[in-house]
C-alpha cells in the first residue's frame, strides 16, 4: 500500500514510517499549509461506519416560511480531511459570533443565501441519535434558522421534502496538530493512541498513518450539501414558522396576496 499525505498529492510514501520521516522534517511547514486552508471542500466521508435509519421530525408543512434545525458539524470523527475535531472546537466561534450566514453548497452568492442570521450554537450529543449504530458522545455544532419560501424556493422544498441530510462548515484553522503513527517516539505514538482513542473511526488512523487533531476553528458559515467531508451532520427538524416581525410579516402578506391573485384568475 501506498501512503499519501494530502497537502503532498504527488509524493508517495512505501510505508508509514517512510510517510512518518517526511511529517517530522516538514512539520511546521505542513502545519502552515494546513492553517492555510479554507475548508470547505464536500465529498463523501471516509466508508466504514455502521449506520442506522434516521428521519428527522418534518411537521406537515402549511406555512411559507419554515424553521430549520440542522447540525453542521460533530466533533470526534476523522472527517475525508482527516480532521479530528476536538469538543471545544467550536467554543470560542460561536462565543464570538452566535450568528452564522446559512448557504446552499458553499457558494458564496446572494442567490445561495438560505439564511444570514442562522443562530449557532453547540450541543453535546451522541452519534446514536444521529444516525450512526454506535454510543460515542459528540458535540454538534448547530444553525438553526427561518427560511422563506420565495426567497429560495428549491431549497425551502428540499428542507420540507426531508431532502437534506448532510450539512458542511466553512472554517479556518485557528489551533491544530498532527498525531501520527511513530515506531521511533513513545511519545509520539502514545499522542497518535491517546488521540484516536477520542473518535469513534479509529480505523481511519490505523489505516492512514496520520491525522489532524483540530482543537479550535473559525466558522465562517454551514452549508447544505449533497455529500459533506463528514456525513454525520443531519437536519434534525423542520417546523411551520409564526413570522415574527414586521418585515417577515410583510412578506407573509404579499405572498398571500399573490396566491389570493393567482387563485382568482
Amino acid at each position: 500500500m501506498n501512503y499519501t499525505i494530502k497537502q503532498y498529492p504527488d509524493k508517495k510514501f512505501t510505508d508509514k514510517m517512510d510517510q512518518t520521516r517526511f511529517i517530522k522534517k516538514h512539520f511546521e511547514e505542513l502545519k502552515e499549509i494546513k492553517k492555510a486552508e479554507y475548508k470547505t471542500n464536500s465529498q463523501p466521508i471516509i466508508s466504514g461506519l455502521k449506520t442506522k435509519m434516521f428521519e428527522p421530525q418534518i411537521e406537515d408543512i402549511t406555512s411559507d416560511f419554515i424553521e430549520v434545525k440542522s447540525v453542521i458539524n460533530t466533533t470526534n470523527i476523522i472527517d475525508s480531511h482527516l480532521d479530528l475535531h476536538m469538543p471545544n472546537i467550536w467554543n470560542k466561534t460561536v462565543k464570538d459570533n452566535p450568528y452564522s450566514h446559512h448557504l446552499k453548497q458553499h457558494e458564496n452568492k446572494f442567490e445561495s443565501v438560505i439564511s444570514k442570521k442562522a443562530k449557532s450554537y453547540n450541543e453535546n450529543s451522541n452519534f446514536n441519535q444521529l444516525g450512526l449504530d454506535v454510543d460515542f458522545k459528540t458535540v454538534a455544532n448547530i444553525n438553526q434558522f427561518v427560511l422563506e419560501r420565495s426567497k429560495i424556493p428549491f431549497m425551502f422544498d428540499a428542507y420540507k421534502n426531508g431532502d437534506v441530510d448532510q450539512h458542511s462548515v466553512g472554517m479556518l484553522y485557528v489551533d491544530l496538530d498532527i498525531a501520527y503513527y511513530d515506531e521511533d517516539s513513545q511519545k509520539q505514538m502514545d499522542f497518535f493512541n491517546e488521540m484516536k482513542e477520542k473518535c469513534v473511526n479509529p480505523e481511519v488512523a490505523d489505516e492512514y498513518g496520520y491525522f489532524w487533531v483540530i482543537y479550535e476553528a473559525k466558522k465562517r458559515e454551514g452549508s447544505a450539501v449533497v455529500f459533506g467531508s463528514n456525513s454525520v451532520t443531519p437536519t434534525l427538524w423542520v417546523k411551520n414558522y409564526e413570522p415574527q416581525n414586521s418585515t417577515q410579516k410583510e412578506a407573509a402578506r404579499a405572498l398571500q396576496a399573490r396566491k389570493n391573485y393567482l387563485l382568482n384568475l
